[in-house]
């Protein structure tokens, strides 16, 4: 059972009051994933953000066959929410560097709590769209070095 402590820990929920996390918690799951697991592979589909609970986790690509780090996550930080976002596939891969306890959101969860909740969900989408801008700006700050 995921606890309210544990959510306020991650970026995406900081802002929250607990009530309105007591309203988001069902619909959210954890699970523990051993070091090495692949969590989802460039091109697969999505639908499911996941939110490090504990652990560590890297966020690489392919180019060419050579495997190439864009990032690793540590508890607080969140990985997948661009497949919450639109219906396209995975745009990188993501491995577990660390053995990890990771608290799940699938997209239609986070559907029917920005129906159900719309102050709680444009809080959440709001979020997601600075993180994502954020991302956005350090992918393109690493591609443009020499």
């Amino acid at each position: 059972m995921v606890e309210v402590e544990d959510l306020k820990k991650i970026i995406l929920f900081r802002d929250f009051s607990e009530a309105e996390i007591q309203k988001i918690k069902p619909v959210i799951f954890e699970r523990a994933y051993p070091k090495g697991t692949i969590l989802f592979r460039e091109g697969m589909p999505g639908g499911v953000m996941y939110m490090v609970k504990s652990g560590r986790i890297e966020i690489f690509t392919k180019k060419e066959e050579q495997e190439i780090s864009i990032t690793i996550l540590k508890a607080g930080n969140f990985v997948g929410e661009m497949s919450l976002i639109d219906d396209e596939p995975r745009s990188a891969s993501v491995r577990i560097v660390e053995d990890a306890m990771l608290m799940v959101l699938n997209k239609k969860c986070l559907q029917n709590i920005i129906t159900a909740n719309p102050e709680g969900g444009n809080k959440i989408l709001m979020v997601l769209l600075r993180m994502l801008c954020q991302r956005l700006r350090e992918t393109n700050s690493k591609l443009s070095l020499p």
